[in-house]
């Protein structure tokens, strides 16, 4: 139950859906449950469970490893336990629709109050054909019943759960050029009107705004993207893209990275925990780490800023308006100035820092003249 399916651990897809369907407490059961990393309370058995929970009129008991249960199945279960005015047990039923008992792994009882339980099943309670029905409730059999005992089922029900996050994105105004290809974690959030290419993947804390275009190829992890910008056959990790800025083809971005509104990042571009200002410029070939780069600079083909001297990462910044001639290589600690121009091919030196406005060109770098920029 502590795999990860579609972008959340089993447990919590069991967990989401009591809470969704009105629970006001969970608990989760099981003998390490108290050693599950963001678990609720926990309960070493069953029985300490209901103690816990104190003089309830029922309590329902869901399977952890069970992800596809709907907070509508347990609304519905519950809501018929309430007008019976007693707690029923739902069934177990084999691939052919018969009843399986066992009094152990069945133990599941419909609230009449909201309260609930979470157990946390052993994958070896039941022979793999064994899936845990729903009493009483008209659902899908596949989709609602289906446990997660091997790797098998593990990708049954990814493909799933994935299936039903694209159609919640499709309904409210994402479109999917392909929905079959594209992989979409339970916590991330579209804007309308954003357009999501073939084979793209997001995931993790990620969000993306109103009017973007995501891929083909492109793969989104803990990042966000503002309103109209543009990542295609892309790279973006822990990273922020703003308004209207595009990058891509083929760019990385790496964790603390900030690309600024209308900045553009192209083809074989690296940047890690680096800045770039609005209107700025990185389009081809270069590396830019521990960088800050200011509005409206140019960054030519070839450019790297040397980071790291073997024993500790250097800073360089690069002023507004500058141009960074192709083949730059920036030593970091480095200032280069608003308005200052490096040739091709320059190597400017640690320390050595451009003043604004001034041209410099060569191995090391030396200041020819002044621009007036």
């Amino acid at each position: 139950m502590l795999h990860d399916c579609a972008g959340m651990a089993l447990w919590r897809w069991a967990h989401d859906a009591a809470v969704a369907a009105g629970a006001q407490e969970v608990i989760l059961v099981g003998d390490t449950a108290a050693t599950v990393p963001g678990a609720p309370a926990a309960a070493a058995t069953l029985e300490e469970a209901v103690l816990r929970l104190g003089q309830v009129s029922g309590y329902l008991v869901a399977f952890a490893d069970a992800p596809l249960i709907r907070a509508q199945d347990l609304s519905a279960l519950a809501a018929e336990g309430s007008d019976a005015g007693e707690a029923r047990l739902p069934t177990l039923v084999d691939e052919d629709g018969r009843a399986v008992p066992d009094a152990e792994s069945a133990f599941v009882f419909v609230p009449a109050a909201a309260r609930a339980v979470l157990k946390g099943a052993s994958p070896g309670l039941l022979p793999r054909s064994v899936r845990a029905g729903v009493s009483s409730i008209e659902a899908d059999y596949y989709e609602s019943s289906l446990r997660v005992f091997d790797r098998r089922d593990l990708a049954d029900a990814e493909s799933c759960l994935r299936g039903r996050i694209v159609d919640a994105h499709l309904e409210a105004g994402v479109t999917f050029i392909d929905p079959s290809t594209c992989y979409v974690d339970a916590g991330v959030r579209l804007g309308p009107d954003t357009v999501v290419h073939p084979f793209c993947f997001l995931s993790g804390d990620t969000q993306v705004g109103r009017g973007c275009a995501v891929g083909p190829f492109a793969r989104v992890r803990d990042s966000r993207l503002e309103d109209g910008c543009c990542v295609e056959q892309s790279v973006v990790e822990g990273s922020v893209v703003r308004a209207g800025a595009t990058v891509g083809p083929w760019a990385r971005l790496r964790p603390g990275t900030d690309v600024g509104p209308g900045a553009h990042v192209g083809n074989f571009v690296e940047l890690k925990n680096s800045r770039m200002g609005r209107g700025a410029k990185a389009g081809h070939l270069t590396y830019l780490g521990d960088a800050e780069v200011g509005e409206g600079a140019n960054i030519g083909a070839g450019t790297i800023t040397a980071n790291y001297d073997g024993k500790a990462k250097h800073p360089s910044r690069i002023g507004k308006n500058a141009f960074i001639g192709s083949g730059s290589v920036l030593v970091a600690p480095v200032s280069v100035g608003d308005g200052a121009v490096t040739g091709a091919g320059s190597v400017v030196l640690r320390g050595r820092d451009v003043a604004a406005g001034s041209v410099v060109a060569g191995v090391p770098a030396r200041e020819i003249r002044r621009t007036g920029r």
